[in-house]
Order: C-alpha cells, then sequence, then structure tokens
C-alpha cells in the first residue's frame, strides 16, 4: 500500500513515512523497484514527495470542460476521464468547477473500473474521493462507502478511507452501525485506524474529528458484541498508545497539535471502559461463532484474532467439519491459544491429510508436489504458521519434518514457526536453520535467518543490525519492518537507537516496531 498525493496535499503532505517502503512491501522490490511501478503510480510518488500538478493544465481543463457542461455535453466530459496521467488533472479541473454536474461526473467515476492494475486503480479512487470531499459532496458519501466496500483490500485502501471519514456526515452512519452502511462506515474506519499505523499522517485525526468519531460509535453501540466494532474499538486503542509518537510530527504545529490532543483525550476518557467491552466481547464473539452465517463468522473470527483470544473451545468442533469455509481464519485465532488440546488435534489433522514424509523425500523431484497434492481444504500453512504458539518435542519434530518439504511456501511456514521458543532439541533445529539459510529460494532463507535471530545467534543478528545500519533509507525500512514481524525482541535497543534519530521517518518507523513488539509479548494487544 501507498500514499496518494492528491490525499496528500490535503492533509498527508508533513507524512513522508514509509512512502517507498510501502510501495516496496506491494511490489516486494529490492534495488529498483521504480522501474515496475506505472507511470501514474510514480506521477503519485513525485506529487506526495511535493511536486505539484500544471496549473497550465488544470486551467487548460477547466476552460474545456466549463464550456461542455454550459452546452450539456456531459457525455464528452466524462470521456476525457481517461486513465492516464491527466486523470488527476482532469479530476481536479471538475472539482475546481464545482458544479453540481461537475459533482455528478465525479461519482459517477467511482462506479467505473479503468484499468486492471489495481494499484493504479487505487490511485484513481483516491483522486476521486478528495475532488468529493473538496466540493462538499456529501449525498456522494454513500457511494464511496460503497465503493470502499467493494474494494475494501485494494492496496491503498488506508488512504481511500481517510478521505472518506473526513467527510462531515460520515458520523452519521456509525449513529446505524447494524445497517448496510453502517457496516461499511465501519470497515472504513477501521482501515483509517490501521492507516495511522502505516503511513496516514496525524493530521488525519483531526480532520476526521478522530476522538468524536469512536465517542459516536460507543454511544450507539450495538445491543450485541458487534465484531467490526471491537476491531474499530481496539484498533482505537493501538492508536491511543502511539500519540506520544505521532506528536513529534507536529511539534512545530501548535495549533494542530492542539487540535490533535483534544481528539486523543476523547479517546483517553473511554479507555477504561473499551477495555472492558473488549474483554468482554472474547466470550460473546466464541459463543456466537456456532451460530452464525459464513459471512458473520469471518468477522467474528476476524475480530478474535485481533484480539489473541482464546478461541479452542469455539473453533476446534467447527474445524471438524469438513464443509466449515472459513478454515484458514480459525485456525489463525489458535496460535493464541493456551488449550493442551490444540497442538495435538493441529498436527494430527495435518497428517492424516498430507503425506508429509513423501513429499520430503521427493523434495528434489519437480513431480513431487503433484504427486502428492496438498488438499484444498487444508488450510496447510495457517496449521505451520499456527503452532508457533504450541511449544512441545512433538510440534517442534513436526516442524522440522515439514521445513523439508517439495514447496518452498511450506518450508518457509515451518521454518518460520521455529526460534519462538528454547528448542527441546537444539542441534536438529540449529541443522535445519542453517540448512534452510542455503536453501534457493529467498523466502526460505529469510525464514531461517529470523528464526536464528530469534534464537540469538550472532551472525544472524548481525545481519539485520547492518541492515538496520545501512545508508540505504529503503534497507533500514525493511529491515525494521522485519524485526516487528518477525518479533525479534533481542533487536529491541536497537530499534530504540533508531527511534531517536534525526532521521524523522526512520524514527516514526522504529516507533511503531518497538509497539508491535510490546504488543507482542502480551497475550492479548489490551
Amino acid at each position: 500500500m501507498a500514499p496518494s498525493a492528491i490525499l496528500l496535499l490535503a492533509v498527508l503532505l508533513p507524512m513522508l513515512l514509509a512512502a517507498a517502503f510501502l510501495l516496496g512491501r506491494y511490489f516486494h522490490r529490492r534495488h529498483d523497484a521504480r522501474s515496475a511501478l506505472s507511470p501514474v503510480t510514480r506521477q503519485h510518488i513525485d506529487l506526495f514527495a511535493g511536486g505539484e500538478l500544471s496549473a497550465a493544465a488544470v486551467e487548460s481543463a477547466k476552460n474545456r470542460f466549463r464550456h461542455l457542461l454550459e452546452r450539456g455535453e456531459w457525455r464528452a466530459v466524462e470521456a476525457s476521464l481517461r486513465p492516464g496521467i491527466h486523470y488527476v488533472v482532469n479530476v481536479r479541473a471538475l472539482a475546481e468547477i464545482g458544479t453540481e454536474a461537475a459533482g455528478r461526473i465525479l461519482e459517477r467515476q467511482l462506479q467505473v473500473r479503468l484499468t486492471k492494475d489495481l494499484m493504479e486503480q487505487s490511485w484513481y479512487w483516491i483522486d476521486l474521493a478528495h475532488g468529493l470531499r473538496s466540493l462538499n459532496r456529501e449525498q456522494s458519501l454513500p457511494e464511496l462507502l460503497r465503493c470502499a466496500e467493494a474494494h475494501d483490500e485494494h492496496p491503498l485502501a488506508h488512504f481511500f478511507a481517510a478521505e472518506t471519514i473526513c467527510f462531515l456526515s460520515f458520523a452519521g452512519y456509525l449513529r446505524r452501525p447494524d445497517s448496510p452502511l453502517g457496516q461499511a462506515a465501519l470497515r472504513v474506519l477501521y482501515q483509517a485506524l490501521v492507516g495511522l499505523r502505516c503511513g496516514l499522517a496525524p493530521q488525519v485525526v483531526t480532520e476526521a474529528r478522530l476522538g468524536e468519531l469512536i465517542e459516536e460509535l460507543w454511544d450507539h453501540r450495538p445491543d450485541s458484541i458487534n465484531p467490526l466494532a471491537v476491531r474499530v474499538f481496539l484498533e482505537a486503542l493501538r492508536v491511543l498508545r502511539r500519540a506520544p509518537h505521532a506528536e513529534v510530527v507536529l511539534a512545530n504545529e501548535e495549533d494542530e497539535q492542539e487540535a490533535f490532543g483534544w481528539q486523543m483525550g476523547r479517546m483517553a476518557a473511554l479507555e477504561p471502559v473499551l477495555t472492558v467491552y473488549l474483554e468482554e466481547a472474547s466470550r460473546s464473539l466464541c459463543a456466537a461463532l456456532a451460530n452464525a452465517g459464513s459471512g458473520q463468522q469471518r468477522e467474528i473470527l476476524c475480530a478474535l484474532e485481533d484480539l489473541r483470544a482464546e478461541t479452542a473451545g469455539a473453533v476446534l468442533p467447527l474445524l471438524a467439519d469438513a464443509g466449515f469455509a472459513q478454515a484458514e481464519l480459525a485456525v489463525n485465532t489458535l496460535t493464541w491459544s493456551r488449550d493442551p488440546r490444540v497442538a495435538p488435534w493441529l498436527r494430527a489433522w495435518a497428517l492424516r491429510r498430507v503425506p508429509i514424509a513423501e513429499r520430503t523425500r521427493r523434495r528434489r523431484l519437480a513431480r513431487g508436489s503433484r504427486r502428492f497434492p496438498i488438499p484444498a481444504d487444508l488450510p496447510y500453512h495457517a496449521i505451520l504458521r499456527a503452532l508457533r504458539g504450541h511449544p512441545c518435542a512433538e510440534t517442534e519434530a513436526f516442524l522440522l519434518l515439514a521445513s523439508q518439504d517439495v514447496d518452498p511456501r511450506f518450508r518457509a511456514a515451518a521454518l518460520g514457526s521455529l526460534g519462538w521458543w528454547e528448542p527441546i532439541h537444539r542441534d536438529r533445529v540449529d541443522s535445519c536453520l542453517q540448512a534452510g539459510r542455503q536453501d534457493p529460494r529467498l523466502g526460505v532463507r529469510q525464514a531461517a535467518r529470523a528464526a536464528l535471530a530469534r534464537l540469538g545467534e550472532r551472525p544472524a543478528l548481525s545481519w539485520f543490525r547492518q541492515a538496520l545500519t545501512s545508508r540505504d533509507p529503503q534497507r533500514v525500512h525493511e529491515a525494521i519492518q522485519a524485526v516487528a514481524d518477525e518479533g525479534l525482541v533481542l533487536l529491541w535497543p536497537d530499534l530504540d537507537h533508531l527511534s531517536d534519530t534525526e532521521n524523522l521517518n526512520v524514527a516514526l518507523h522504529a516507533c511503531e516496531a518497538l509497539e508491535r513488539l510490546r504488543e507482542g509479548m502480551n497475550l492479548r494487544p489490551v
């Protein structure tokens, strides 16, 4: 995911945090990702970095569109909104014209898919959202919510959400959280809250009156526990804990800092009741899981995973049903379980369905995975990841065997679940991880290196330290993210040092990584 220039011109200009890094994650870039980016994406990155649209180009488009609209030729205007680097210019021109006809044209564009490139299309949606907001076109908010609902996993969803929650009438949809548009509003609010940990500027908090939005939702929360509301409240507490870091960005803007503090204060006043609500939510959501429909089960499981709740009693019976549609999400929640039944159950389930020994013996044969396939209905990858939370000799032996799988995805998953506890058989684990470090696949090597670093191996820790001190900002950001993702708590002092660096982007990213490590050391994030 990556920021939009148009959004940033309004509320995100001061925030360059992780822009290149976030795009790099999306494209898995290493050295020169710009060659892989479309001209539209490069255009928006340049705008985000402080560039400006050509005033002459915008004025020329305004004159042309104004002339067409005066003659009622709105179809000709719509035909001009073609994909490419001129799209943002044309959207800006229509927004500056500001008539009802111009607003309707922009709103209809939300329903148009201009390109198969999802990243590029995401820029267009954000351009439109900003244009509609600059028009104060509150009647377009339902269409924005429907667009967000239909495309909630697009790579720039956080930044589209930031524009959407800044509409003055957004709070009204939070008063009806069980309605279809109310549910869409909850998802958008959740995306924006997550975005505040992933590159959105703290100015969004004041633009959207975020504290007031959380108050509005709390005052109109449903009688029964709503999983989307749970995720919003949980994320609000995470944002609240990060408020001191965000205030650093506003250090030279006294008015902005005061407004930000006011909104955070309103959220802080709710912290005690939100904490109690979230503690009760785990039990209520588990109780509701069995009788919920498939779509609602998905929402509940996502909330339970965010809460790191104890789900074994509710989830294991559902996993025993071969027709259970949300098996992967359900297995993910078991990572945090402390129920002694979980690890034996997951291992037995995998061993019944996966010919692990045969896949291991045939690793060198290209046809090995085809002759001994993984059943499509078995979330084997999720099982391997979930077992990292269940230390015992049997789990360790299972992961060591799976780390030799013919498929590099499963090798990486198995290796990635090692090193989270002190090995029962240290020599076997070390030997396996050293072999993984020589694997021909990069992802497998990275998983092995991270596991060795969790166990305190000096060369592995040294590799991450060198990356954290690199002169290449991209590599530093990648290393910070890896430390957080992989739970490398032994590198806490190194992150703490980076959090005091003069490079604000790096400092804020390091602060976020420290918060994630802190949350990861607790059984639950609240």
